[in-house]
């Protein structure tokens, strides 16, 4: 222990003379650090500890599948819920959910969309969650015309009434129903997508146990893992059940020729969806710029050990052991490490709200970072790393010089010094090719970011402004008062000054909602191994293909005489005609997605649209309706400005709503610009990360490239003056050290080239028509490095050739 006390002694005055190496080497440390800690906080969030869920990993999201289509991880029906709960050997609790918005009005004038959710129970029991104030639901209220208690999220509680404590047992009005407050959740708990309230969900017995409610799939669930039992075990029992389930349905069931199924994933995979692969690439990117900046003080510290070379000699000399020696070297990194990481965890703090501003919508609804012994224990271990990393090639280097040659040339060790130099440019070729594979990485997304911004997405989203709109069932009843109002709606949009085009459809594209649904073709009988066709199905008004300039390519759209007591009438895009009548003509034809409704007439054939992304976007078609004979309560409006503004038309929204029902708010307003752009937001989020990383790795090579050269430029100090006094010119000096640089450079970029096809694959998924061996990209990589490089040792290299021969040749 005193050794050790001395060591850090000795090593805090070494750093104390030398304040400008400590400074940078602090502030490099801090900025890895940082930057890693700030990304681990968001993969923490997202991947191992959801905020506000105890024990996330034993908590499951219980999901249907079938072998069609694009239904491969979709909710779930009553039927299957209460095949789940039935699994008391597996689950502890089980429960359901689904989306709920509910119209408040705070001063009984302005209404106010709350966000909201109707569940089950035992909802709060799956995710151990507890209420703040008050309690949670008991059973008997989960039952029809029992379910008027409602729940408060805390932050609504704080915002909506003001953090009253008296809360808990008043009645508020929702939807113009009385609904009593029976309690407030903790701060940490907003299950799912930021809930302000919750409800519950009512649904009668028997359509848990009702074969016709099997495959109406529209309730998320989840369920909590008993001790002991696993994922596996789990999905075999729900394969199980849903094998039985198919068993007792028949040979030539729906269910078995579709391929139902159930299934259970971790609720964090749930959580993470698609982007656990992007936080695991920018994780390690942010430990790729850690390691060079870890190379560059480890440059800078073999730099020092040459300038301590002889008193560390004589310490050999006099008998001090070699892993005294080490201790000395280490304890010089860990205090620099140490300095790293508490400056570090500040500039997180400064970086992370930052990345969650960055971070896609959907995500960050659903998260909330914060510290945790989990982050705590990365910040100690990132410390230890870099301490270890920084002080390996230093404390080697002084322990296996030729101590007894540095002793007898008086401190002049430049054998010495050259294979520190070695090991130097060694550290720079590594700087180098990692920077090259960041640089390279972010290229090729950014190449696959711009076709993507190239694809078509089947309408005009220039000049259309969208918002959203829920009807209360208690208000609205029947069918025909909710298309009595659709209609008022739509007449008192298109009246509007500046408004071009009205569409009104229960989900609009690149909203992330809408269903999909079974249909049968009269025409075409499915046989008895024949699950039938499949689509996208939406109920629109007559105006929508022409307000979202869809083209028509067969036929006519909806007109206004389509209505409830008229023929039913449906149009078809062309995916679904190609999927469904191959080499026929589909007009005239008819379909139907209810077995107690009447057949549907194709009457026209559009263009396909783009549903949700551009990018991985639906493989099956879309059949429309006309919003007249299939009202919902909640829809989207659309609305096309004469004037290519939208903005300009955002006003006639709520206008025409309120002139209609001045009770009713409407919600989610954005331009359909805004929607398609969202749409990118997750490839944005890693291509501007990934990018900023790459920089910075950049700048880092550069200069411990910089480092390097001009530590080279000071070896040869002597060497240099003696060749220009034998003749050589400046220029000759100029292009012999930059030939150095260059050098180092080459060797470099093809470990980065080698680095990118080997590491790269990792990326391969997420490219977009670009393949790894991008010709433009790595070309364009490797100028941008080799410029980068090519300025480190012009600046050095410059200086050389400016040495007087006189004063080189007395140097040392």
């Amino acid at each position: 222990m005193q050794n050790i006390m001395q060591d850090f002694r000795y090593a805090l005055r070494q750093l104390r003379k030398s304040p400008s190496f400590t400074l940078a080497a602090v502030l490099t440390l801090a900025l890895g650090i940082g930057a890693n800690l700030a990304v681990f906080s968001v993969m923490n969030a997202v991947l191992l500890n959801p905020s506000g869920i105890p024990h996330p990993d034993r908590v499951v999201a219980v999901r249907a599948t079938y072998a069609m289509g694009d239904l491969k991880n979709i909710n779930i029906s009553p039927p299957d819920f209460g095949d789940a709960v039935r699994g008391t050997d597996t689950f502890t609790s089980t429960a359901i959910m689904t989306g709920a918005n509910f119209n408040y009005n705070v001063d009984g004038v302005t209404p106010i969309r709350l966000v909201g959710a109707r569940v089950s129970w035992q909802w709060f029991d799956v995710f151990w969650a507890k209420p703040h104030l008050g309690r949670v639901f008991r059973p008997e209220e989960d039952q029809p015309n029992a379910n008027h208690q409602v729940v408060l999220a805390y932050n609504a509680w704080k915002q909506r009434f003001g953090s009253d404590p008296s809360i808990v047992g008043r009645t508020i009005q929702l939807n113009q129903q009385s609904y009593q407050v029976i309690g407030v959740m903790g701060p940490d708990f907003a299950w799912p997508n930021q809930a302000e309230l919750w409800t519950p969900i009512a649904l009668p017995s028997n359509q848990y146990f009702d074969r016709n409610f099997r495959y109406n799939e529209y309730l998320f669930s989840v369920a909590r893992l008993k001790p002991g039992v696993t994922v596996e075990q789990a999905n075999a029992y729900l394969k199980l059940r849903a094998s039985r389930q198919i068993e007792s349905e028949g040979q030539n069931s729906y269910g078995k020729v579709a391929g139902w199924g159930m299934f259970c994933m971790p609720l964090i995979d749930y959580i993470a969806g698609d982007l656990r692969k992007p936080l695991l690439i920018l994780l390690a990117a942010v430990a790729t710029v850690l390691l060079i900046a870890c190379a560059n003080i480890a440059g800078l510290q073999l730099a020092r050990a040459s300038a301590r070379q002889r008193a560390v000699s004589v310490q050999i000399a006099l008998g001090v052991s070699r892993a005294r020696l080490v201790q000395q070297a280490l304890m010089e990194s860990i205090l620099l490490s140490i300095a790293g990481v508490g400056v570090g965890v500040a500039f997180a703090g400064l970086l992370i709200p930052a990345l969650m501003s960055m971070a896609p919508t959907a995500l960050m609804q659903n998260i909330q970072t914060h510290v945790d012994k989990s982050l705590l224990l990365f910040a100690v271990v990132v410390g230890a790393a870099c301490a270890v990393i920084c002080s390996v090639a230093p404390a080697w280097h002084s322990t296996h010089s030729q101590w007894f040659q540095a002793l007898q040339e008086g401190g002049r060790s430049e054998t010495s010094s050259r294979s520190r130099q070695l090991v130097r440019s060694t550290l720079v070729v590594g700087e180098i090719g990692l920077a090259m594979l960041l640089l390279s990485g972010a290229g090729l997304l950014l190449r696959s970011m711009e076709h993507l911004q190239q694809v078509e997405t089947g309408f005009d989203p220039q000049g259309l402004i969208s918002a959203r709109l829920s009807l209360p069932p208690s208000v609205y009843k029947t069918e025909e008062q909710q298309a009595a109002f659709l209609t008022a709606l739509e007449q008192q949009l298109k009246s509007s000054p500046g408004v071009s085009g009205v569409a009104i459809v229960d989900s609009l594209p690149f909203t992330n909602t809408g269903g999909s649904a079974s249909f049968s073709i009269k025409e075409h009988p499915t046989g008895p191994n024949d699950s039938g066709p499949h689509g996208n199905i939406r109920a629109v008004s007559p105006d929508y293909f022409a307000t979202l300039r869809i083209p028509v390519v067969r036929g006519r759209t909806f007109q206004e005489p389509d209505r409830a007591n008229t023929e039913k009438v449906v149009v078809i895009d062309e995916t679904l005609a190609r999927a469904y009548w191959p080499g026929q003509d589909p007009l005239g034809q008819h379909i139907s997605y209810r077995e107690d409704g009447p057949p549907a007439t194709i009457v026209g054939i559009v263009k396909h649209a783009r549903a949700s992304s551009l990018e991985g976007d639906t493989t099956e078609g879309f059949y429309y309706f006309p919003l007249a004979q299939s009202p919902e309560l909640s829809v989207a409006i659309a609305a096309r400005a004469s004037s290519g503004n939208a903005a300009s038309v955002a006003s006639a929204l709520a206008s025409a709503v309120r002139a209609v029902d001045p009770s009713q708010p409407i919600y989610d307003i954005k331009t359909m610009e805004e929607r398609v752009n969202d749409s990118l937001m997750e490839r944005r989020f890693l291509v501007v990360l990934l990018s900023v990383f790459a920089g910075l790795a950049l700048l880092l090579a550069t200069v411990g490239l910089y480092g390097v050269i001009s530590y080279s430029v000071k070896l040869r100090t002597r060497e240099l003056g003696v060749r220009m006094t034998l003749g050589a010119s400046r220029a000759d000096v100029l292009r012999l050290i930059l030939l150095n640089g260059v050098k180092l450079a080459a060797a470099g970029l093809l470990l980065g080239l080698v680095a990118t096809f080997v590491f790269g694959r990792a990326l391969s998924s997420l490219l977009y028509q670009v393949g790894l061996f991008n010709p433009l990209t790595l070309i364009t990589t490797a100028l941008l490095l080799s410029g980068a490089v090519l300025l480190a040792s012009y600046l050095p290299a410059r200086r050389a050739a400016k040495v007087d021969p006189m004063v080189a040749l007395r140097y040392e």
